[in-house]
């Protein structure tokens, strides 16, 4: 994507992306804002124009998100897959739970006296009753 169709795109969307920029933690703000500066040397050695354009209007977006951030107390959001490891804990969690309620049963279970189902009182298996059924 060219240059102009990003500082186009960046300058109709600024409010959308002052909202969303606010959403997350000031310390990756403020990693954002060191990765602009450090662009923006590059792109005055280079001597160019647009990209340095570009660079200012994003610095002055995440400057705005970070202020917008801080009069709206805007909560962090966390990242999908710091929602996607908590989730996975938890299901973790839960499964050794259950397992040591199943080991628990278990231990009882075998733990009791159990009485053995009868034994067949008939002592021939052989005999002419039982064969009938073959």
């Amino acid at each position: 994507m060219s240059t102009e169709i990003r500082i186009r795109q960046a300058l109709e969307r600024a409010e959308e992306y002052v909202e969303y920029l606010a959403t997350m933690p000031d310390k990756e703000l403020s990693k954002k804002l060191d990765i602009i500066h450090m662009q923006s040397v590059i792109a005055e050695k280079e001597k160019n124009a647009s990209s340095i354009k570009l660079l200012e209007i994003w610095r002055s977006q995440v400057i705005a998100a970070r202020i917008y951030k801080i009069e709206n107390n805007i909560p962090d959001v966390p990242k999908a897959i710091d929602l996607a490891i908590a989730e996975m804990e938890a299901q973790e969690e839960k499964s050794e739970q259950r397992q040591e309620i199943l080991n628990e049963t278990r231990t009882t279970i075998v733990s009791e006296d159990i009485t053995p189902y009868p034994e067949n009182k008939k002592e021939n298996p052989d005999k002419p009753e039982q064969l009938s059924l073959f």
